[in-house]
């Protein structure tokens, strides 16, 4: 059975049970090592070679891809969360649902990060990754396929134009962009400080930007562990936050005040890096 996402099922907190369920500390209820690591070389074999498999399809019946096969990118994630126990908890999927360019931004922790975005997205998201990703075996060939956006922090100049490329393809598909202000994954956890990418972009487009919290992942799968743990994951999509009125100059503060949004579920990184725990974005500005 894959693990229940269905939003009529849980439609997420109202306004007032939000701000309680915010103060709460998730568990995950976290279960055996030894399950996760026997099935570790299968999630290896499976993330590679079905990801091999999507991106071949989607080069060679990119329109049937585009009506219909976008379940077989849900199927990827869906299935290694089956295998390992692990319950995904959606609250808000309406605003993956909603018309109109949204742009919604996720806290990254870890690998498994991949297959529960895969596993709850609806058709014909766009991805803004680490360019580090498009050496991975059938991975970086997946996300190739599905006309995804590799970003290059190292370089100030590549960054800036594939953040523009992204806001332009969020303009002519009129559907999601997901990204991660963070920018890479917590070395230590907790919540790092925000690049400002994807909040130019916001001005740059007028989206609505659409937080997107995960919690329980680095309780079922730690960092720096290889291992996938039985348990639950929340996912709770926030309403959306509309960034008229912003400008170019106010834009550090835009992105401390959405950050604080993150801090009313999430802890900060250790240490905090900086007090604003806003960085400058070397791909934006």
């Amino acid at each position: 059975m894959i693990p229940a996402m269905d939003p009529a099922m849980d439609p997420g907190p109202s306004p007032s049970s939000a701000s309680a369920l915010a103060r709460e500390r998730f568990d995950a209820h976290a279960g055996s090592r030894l399950r996760g690591a026997l099935l570790a070389p299968l999630t290896l074999v499976w993330a590679l070679l079905a990801s091999l498999i999507v991106a071949i399809i989607a080069v060679i019946a990119p329109r049937w891809f585009k009506r219909r096969g976008w379940f077989l990118v849900n199927l990827w994630g869906r299935l290694p969360l089956w295998w390992h126990g692990i319950r995904v908890e959606l609250h808000g999927r309406e605003q993956l649902q909603a018309p109109g360019p949204r742009i919604v931004l996720f806290n990254h922790v870890s690998v498994l990060d991949l297959f529960v975005l895969s596993a709850i997205s609806p058709p014909n998201v766009v991805v803004v990754y680490k360019e580090e990703f498009k050496r991975v075996p059938g991975i970086g060939r997946a996300l190739r396929a599905l006309n995804c956006i590799p970003v290059d922090r190292s370089d100030p100049e590549r960054s800036r134009e594939s953040m523009t490329a992204a806001g332009e393809r969020l303009r002519e598909t009129g559907g999601l962009l997901l990204i991660a202000p963070e920018g890479t994954r917590s070395r230590k956890g907790g919540l790092q400080a925000f690049k400002l990418g994807a909040f130019h972009m916001a001005i740059q487009t007028g989206a609505p930007l659409v937080p997107l919290i995960m919690r329980g992942i680095e309780q079922v799968s730690p960092i720096g562990s290889v291992l996938i743990r039985p348990g639950r994951i929340r996912v709770d999509l926030l309403p959306p936050i509309d960034p008229t009125g912003w400008t170019p100059e106010t834009v550090r503060d835009h992105a401390q005040a959405v950050r604080t949004v993150f801090l009313e579920y999430l802890d900060p990184a250790i240490p905090c890096r900086t007090p604003a725990a806003v960085l400058p974005d070397k791909g934006a500005r």
